[in-house]
Formats: structure tokens, C-alpha cells, sequence
């Protein structure tokens, strides 16, 4: 894994009898004082933490989740995180509507009962599972899938983008791959949907705003934009590669995000890299948040020549 690590220290996870045999007290046990309870018949004890690695970017949301996750793990062999839990773990951007403060697990198990709450158990009878980071984790392709239920096509190809793109995490799977799992697989749930995001998901994007500005070109019915066309800049010697581009016309589109205005050494770096484009001949559309929409569609009619 090349993206960086960072290492929490997580509780040791005991079952009761274990916890017994470490010296709490039936009153510990009950008021979950120095065993907090975990998971029915799982409690953690803070005094013998273990380090596991952890994204740079993970929150105290990704911590808890990552940490009852193990609980119940240990308490119920065979349980894997998947859907919306193993998307937020692997770093893939989830929309607000599909967000759910409930842990998503699965078993193969047709007769499993996992009774708590905060917990939604998903029975599978196919389970094809990978350790992530220690963890336990339904394969990306399958948990991409699972994720049509919830997202709308806009939301695949983000996420999509992200799981063979190289955001948070390293690629989770190719497009190749993503574009076979989806025709082989029998009885895939809405699968008309996930087979018009996979057509739309492109490698190599950076960031989703990259995403969401080339849906919003496609949507109003301009041509789609290329994924970082390869621009040779002679002044600097360098093949640069703005996020978006129409290579025949020159046109290339800048997405800035807030990073780009605050930090000193990004806004010249953005400078520089704006006027190698245009001295190679380009013409630059630097684009926001804020940025009137509208305007930007007759601009790059105009540009286009599609007036």
C-alpha cells in the first residue's frame, strides 16, 4: 500500500469469561465500567491496546466504526463489513441521502442473528471477502454493486471514479474488472443502473468535483470532456494535464477547490501552470464552486463553436 499510514491504538477485544479472568467484578461487567461493552458477550479493555494501521485521513467516525467492527468479528467469526460501512472504510465518497450511522455486516450464515443496535446484518449467499487494513471487508466489486440500492447513477460514477482512481486509497479494482463483474454476475440487483454508471466511470480522475463537472458537461448536452489530456508545455520543458480537456480545440478546464485560493505555494503553482498552457496555445477555464454554471455552458458553446 503506498498511500501513508497512520497507527491508533485500538482496546484489546475480551469476551466476558476473559474479562472475568482479568479481575473485573460482575459489577464491572453489568455497568460496563473498565470493560465498556462492545458487542453482546464482548467488552474492550483500554488497558492493553493494540496498534493497527489507519488511513491519514480517517476520523473518529472511522475509527468507531472500524474498532465495533473488529468486536464483532471476534464475537461472530465469518462477519464482514459491506455496503455503506465498507465504503466509507475503503475512502469512497458516499452522497449525504446514502449516508447511515448503522454498521453494515454480512454472513453467509442463512440462520445468523446478530441482535444490536446500530448493527444492520445483510445475509449473502455469495461472500467473497478481503482484509482491509486488518479488517474485515466484502471485495470492493461486490460492495460497488450492493451500493446501486442506495445511489443514484451520478453517485456510481463517483464512487466508481474513486474505487479505480487513486484518491483516498489505492485503486480498488480496474474498470476492466468492474465491466466483467457486472455482466457475469447472476441475479445482480439493478442492473440496468449499474451498467449505465460503469459506462460512464473514466480512469485516472482525480478528485470527485472532476467527476461532477464532466457529468454536468455530458448533462447539458456538451461533448464530453477528456480525462487530463497530456499537454507539452515547451517554456517549462513539461507534459502537463489539466483536469479536463477538448484536445482538438485546446480547451482545458481547471476545477480549483478553496485549497487553491488559500495556500500561498498552490495559487502560484497554479499561476505557473495556467501560463504554460496558454503559451502552448491553450485557452484556460478556471472553474469553482460559486462559478455561474450557465455562464460556463455558453462559454465553452461559444469556444466550441456550437452556438
Amino acid at each position: 500500500m503506498k498511500h501513508p499510514l497512520n497507527y491508533a491504538d485500538y482496546p484489546a477485544i475480551l469476551s466476558v469469561s476473559e474479562a472475568r479472568s482479568r479481575g473485573a467484578s460482575d459489577y464491572d461487567i453489568r455497568s460496563g465500567r473498565n470493560f465498556p461493552s462492545a458487542a453482546w458477550g464482548i467488552r474492550f479493555d483500554d488497558s492493553t491496546p493494540t496498534q493497527f494501521p489507519v488511513p491519514t485521513w480517517a476520523d473518529d467516525v472511522w475509527l468507531g466504526e472500524a474498532k465495533l467492527l473488529r468486536a464483532l468479528a471476534h464475537r461472530h467469526p465469518g462477519v464482514v463489513a459491506c455496503r455503506e460501512t465498507a465504503a466509507r472504510l475503503f475512502g469512497w465518497p458516499l452522497p449525504p441521502s446514502s449516508r447511515s450511522d448503522n454498521l453494515h455486516v454480512a454472513v453467509s450464515d442463512t440462520n445468523k442473528r446478530i441482535r444490536r443496535k446500530g448493527v444492520t446484518l445483510h445475509r449473502m449467499r455469495v461472500l467473497r471477502t478481503v482484509t482491509w487494513l486488518g479488517l474485515p471487508v466484502l471485495r470492493p466489486l461486490q460492495v460497488f454493486s450492493q451500493l446501486a440500492s442506495v445511489c443514484s447513477v451520478e453517485s456510481l460514477v463517483k464512487i466508481g471514479d474513486a474505487a479505480i482512481g487513486d484518491w483516498k486509497s489505492p485503486p480498488q479494482f480496474s474498470l476492466e474488472n468492474l465491466t466483467a463483474h457486472i455482466s457475469g454476475t447472476r441475479r445482480l440487483r439493478a442492473r440496468p443502473k449499474l451498467q449505465v454508471a460503469v459506462g460512464l466511470i473514466r480512469e485516472d480522475v482525480d478528485s470527485p468535483m472532476e467527476t461532477d463537472l464532466r457529468l454536468w458537461a455530458i448533462a447539458q448536452n456538451l461533448p464530453e470532456p477528456v480525462v487530463h489530456p497530456a499537454v507539452y508545455c515547451p517554456t517549462i520543458n513539461q507534459t502537463l494535464h489539466p483536469d479536463l480537456g477538448y484536445p482538438k480545440e485546446k480547451l482545458a478546464l481547471e476545477y480549483e477547490g478553496d485549497h487553491h485560493r488559500t495556500s500561498e505555494y498552490q495559487w502560484a503553482a497554479d499561476i505557473d501552470r495556467v501560463n504554460a498552457l496558454k503559451i502552448a496555445g491553450w485557452t484556460v477555464i478556471r472553474v469553482t464552486k460559486s462559478t455561474n454554471r450557465r455562464q460556463l455552458e455558453r462559454d465553452i458553446r461559444q469556444y466550441l463553436g456550437l452556438q
